[in-house]
């Protein structure tokens, strides 16, 4: 575990001697204190898998999981979680630059602390594990704070629009000895606990994505919803021949076709694909989503909330969904204290533009690949039904996590 109080990280910076700014007063209405925060640390693990156990995407096999948990504790003693994505050593480094700003500060008080933090630091851009570090603060304040005023973090964000939200399931990986059999048994699994919108990993090449396509219809059924996902691996050309041949088998959506990097060439395979684009889990904060929309590169966003910044940020990218009449439809990977922040915020989306007639419902990803610091880290794991999940409604991120159940998994600092 890494301590980020002050004594330890005040001077702990990519820029030495650069101080914390003043932010204001913690004093509310009435002169009672709003609790300011005393305490971020930051807790990793990691789990790897044997070679016959690997599984993953057309880029790569994943051959391990990290997790990395961060912890802020408030003067009056409340604990709030958040999470945060990608290699552990970089994401202490950035917690221990990031966390002195906050400390002795209001729990309130984040996005204007972040706005400091990115203003001090903007010769490193957004685009890395800063951004990331953030969004895991960002989510533990947000719990914390709704543990305080005891109620769920989807109130603290824009309410609740639905009491159940629709899960898809995310399945369909490459295994270290792939088959078209290994790939039946992965749906029928899913399709047995009953969900009914579910996406695949395709992306090795064209003619193998029209089969995988073929093979998951035959298995789901016509009435099933069923998505794909290339995460980045293709060039504009290549991905527009494999949509040609998966067009017949009605896709729902074509997920990260191309590098996020490659914003001309979404907006050129968006403006000619039969089958909706959906992008967006690997940028970061709202201005990546901006040159997304802006280009007319996507029909549907993903951000990934431990990825793109944090709560405040994804809001900002629903509302920019909403001003261009674009979905929203969220990277739900990673572990339990993601998934529930994702949870909330699914919930928080009002279905705009639609009223009572809704085409299709807010939906959240629910991956199906072995991870322990998904439900196995939770006192009660979701109950996720007929591919129906009920929207916490307890203070804060509404879980309770069993750190002693992944403690075999961390990793010392």
């Amino acid at each position: 575990m890494v301590d980020c109080s002050p004594p330890n990280c005040n001077n702990h910076s990519g820029h030495r001697g650069m101080q914390a700014p003043h932010i204001r007063s913690s004093t509310g209405a009435g002169g009672s204190e709003m609790p300011k925060v005393e305490r971020i640390e930051i807790k990793s693990y990691e789990c790897v898998f044997a070679p016959e156990q690997a599984y993953g995407m057309a880029r790569t096999m994943n051959t391990r999981r990290v997790c990395s948990i961060i912890a802020v504790t408030t003067d009056q003693g409340i604990v709030g979680h958040g999470e945060s994505s990608g290699p552990l050593r970089p994401l202490r480094e950035y917690l221990a630059i990031a966390a002195p700003f906050f400390i002795g500060q209001s729990v309130f008080d984040f996005e204007i602390i972040a706005a400091q933090v990115y203003n001090r630091l903007y010769h490193f851009g957004v685009q890395g594990q800063l951004t990331s570090c953030l969004g895991g603060i960002s989510v533990a304040l947000h719990d914390a704070i709704g543990k305080t005023l005891g109620v769920p973090v989807h109130d603290l964000i824009g309410g609740r629009a639905n009491a159940k939200l629709a899960c898809y399931a995310t399945t369909g990986e490459f295994t270290a000895r792939d088959t078209d059999g290994r790939l039946e048994a992965q749906l029928e699994r899913v399709k047995a606990r009953g969900f009914r919108i579910v996406k695949i990993k395709i992306g090795k090449n064209p003619a193998s994505d029209r089969d995988r396509v073929r093979i998951a219809r035959q298995a789901l059924g016509d009435d099933a919803i069923l998505m794909v996902d290339v995460n980045g691996n293709y060039t504009p050309d290549i991905a527009y021949e494999s949509i040609r041949r998966m067009e017949p088998y009605d896709i729902h959506f074509y997920e990260e076709p191309l590098p996020p990097t490659d914003v001309r060439g979404y907006a050129e395979l968006r403006a000619k694909s039969p089958i909706r684009i959906a992008a967006g889990e690997a940028c970061y904060t709202v201005y990546d989503f901006k040159r997304l929309v802006d280009t007319h590169g996507a029909d549907i966003l993903q951000p990934a909330i431990m990825t793109c910044g944090g709560l405040g940020q994804a809001k900002a990218i629903a509302q920019l969904a909403a001003m261009n009449n674009l979905r929203i439809v969220p990277n739900g990977f990673g572990g339990a204290v993601n998934w529930a922040a994702t949870l909330h915020y699914v919930a928080s989306l009002p279905i705009s533009p639609f009223t009572s007639n809704v085409p299709y419902p807010n939906m959240i990803e629910y991956h199906v690949g072995a991870n322990p610091f998904f439900e196995t880290m939770l006192k009660t794991p979701y109950g996720i039904q007929n591919g129906e999940i009920a929207v916490p409604t307890g203070p804060g991120l509404g879980i309770e996590i069993d750190f002693a159940a992944i403690e075999p998994y961390a990793v010392a600092a």
